[in-house]
């Protein structure tokens, strides 16, 4: 049977992680599954209730929150598995996702990483397979008479009813092959919070494609902490311009 580990890093969020990690548990019949919660120093009890409630998981507590790259990264050195999926805790599965992936992944030796549709809670679609992230996309999303450009940077131009190869696959849910995972050293840990997932995407795709693929669906209570909150919006707009500043020096080198 095909192993496929999972990835939850929690801060402060136990209800929503155990919620997601019920669901891995119940809706994952056709891989043999192991689940992993790192909690990025909650000091909330959270890791300790999270290992009472499945003993059947791994749950590792980091002595202090150093961002998601970090958090997903202290796994890297105990993953066995042929596919491993990073998870966030707004996320329910409703159908056996990992074994539908795994199943596409197994038919598809080209593809590395992916991503399925991901859906709101109330059932309507997230507009989540993008285009090279930049400042001018991010702008986007919050100033008015930009929707056109957004509409472009989240694939809407696309048919997205379709398997499409994208730039960049969403944090909240990745599924990839353990061996790139490694290959490419995981995260880059330069980023606290955001564009880590483009940055690994981009990472990966040096190897293998990267795909949007739509046989497969989850749900996500997303709460876009950086269109509410300008706090969370300026470390966005910082961390999209390390990428630039990262991907614009390797192209260079790769020019020399």
């Amino acid at each position: 049977m095909t192993k496929v580990s999972a990835c939850i890093v929690n801060y402060r969020d136990c209800e929503h992680t155990e919620q997601a990690v019920r669901s891995l548990l119940e809706q994952t019949k056709k891989v043999e599954l192991t689940v992993y919660v790192v909690d990025n120093a909650s000091n909330d009890g959270s890791a300790e209730r999270l290992r009472e409630m499945f003993p059947q998981i791994t749950v590792l507590a980091l002595d202090k929150n150093e961002g998601f790259g970090v958090g997903h990264n202290a796994v890297l050195p105990l993953l066995d598995s042929e596919y491993h999926a990073v998870v966030n805790p707004d996320i329910l599965l409703r159908q056996d996702v990992l074994s539908i992936m795994a199943d596409y992944f197994d038919k598809n030796p080209d593809i590395g990483i992916g991503c399925p549709t991901t859906y709101n809670t109330d059932g309507t679609i997230q507009y989540l397979p993008r285009r090279q992230p930049s400042v001018h996309y991010l702008l986007s999303g919050r100033v008015p008479g930009m929707e056109q450009t957004r509409a472009r940077y989240t694939m809407q131009d696309e048919d997205l009813n379709e398997t499409k190869d994208v730039d960049f696959v969403t944090g909240c849910f990745m599924f990839m092959r353990t061996e790139l995972f490694k290959k490419v050293g995981g995260f880059d840990t330069r980023y606290f919070m955001y564009i880590e997932d483009a940055d690994l995407t981009r990472k990966i795709k040096q190897y293998a494609r990267a795909v949007y693929f739509p046989g497969a669906a989850v749900t996500h209570a997303w709460s876009r902490k950086s269109k509410k909150s300008l706090k969370y919006f300026m470390i966005h707009v910082n961390s999209v311009l390390k990428y630039m500043r990262k991907w614009k020096k390797e192209e260079k080198k790769n020019k020399v």
